[in-house]
């Protein structure tokens, strides 16, 4: 899994849709190999008798995140997803059934992605704009503008700047409104029209 940033799973033998390898973005995202810690339990708790839980001992360690959907159409059996959820590692070969777990913390979200419709985008070329002109809002963001395929970290901190810029300058929204756009590839530079003041930093 060297390499690998997040990976996508859509067998049933798995309660996680996607897996993110968080050790992989930095060595920071986990404990250093000198650390000791205890081992918790095995992946498999079948073979806890066989491991030692008592002692301290270094690494080297390594960090998943995982993301299960939960919904009316797709129910999940809380107390046992942790339990489940370990079984799927082993069953889609990211750990061994030995591995030694060091650490586990399990978060809900109860509203974690906006959630297209067919009426979505109508709704919204008439609400965004209102709240703007009635109410001087710029509501933007995962959530303030509803656009799940604009909605990672980089593109709601993109669209924040560029808010800004259309609230100073008058300067066009892209990522908010060029989805497709923005989502592409390699950009040609666009040319806004608008009397911008330039501003030069030099830094040494």
């Amino acid at each position: 899994m060297k390499g690998s940033c997040w990976l996508y799973f859509p067998e049933d033998d798995c309660p996680f849709y996607r897996v993110t390898v968080f050790s992989n973005y930095s060595p920071n995202n986990c404990p250093q190999k000198e650390a000791k810690l205890k081992t918790l339990q095995v992946a498999d708790p079948s073979l806890n008798a066989q491991a030692d839980l008592k002692s301290e001992k270094e690494g080297p360690y390594w960090s998943l995140m995982l993301e299960v959907c939960q919904s009316k159409m797709r129910p999940v059996d809380e107390p046992n997803l942790i339990k489940d959820s370990l079984k799927g590692l082993i069953n889609t070969q990211m750990i061994e059934p030995n591995a030694e777990i060091v650490s586990i913390y399990h978060r809900k979200f109860d509203h974690g992605y906006p959630t297209p419709s067919l009426e979505r985008e109508s709704q919204l070329k008439t609400l965004l704009p209102a709240l703007q002109e009635k109410y001087g809002i710029w509501s933007r963001g995962r959530f303030g503008s509803y656009r799940y395929e604009v909605a990672n970290q980089d593109h709601s901190c993109m669209i924040g700047v560029e808010a800004v810029d259309n609230i100073l300058f008058g300067t066009p929204e892209m990522t908010l409104n060029e989805a497709d756009w923005v989502n592409g590839g390699p950009k040609q530079c666009l040319l806004c029209c608008a009397t911008v003041p330039v501003i030069h930093i030099l830094a040494q």
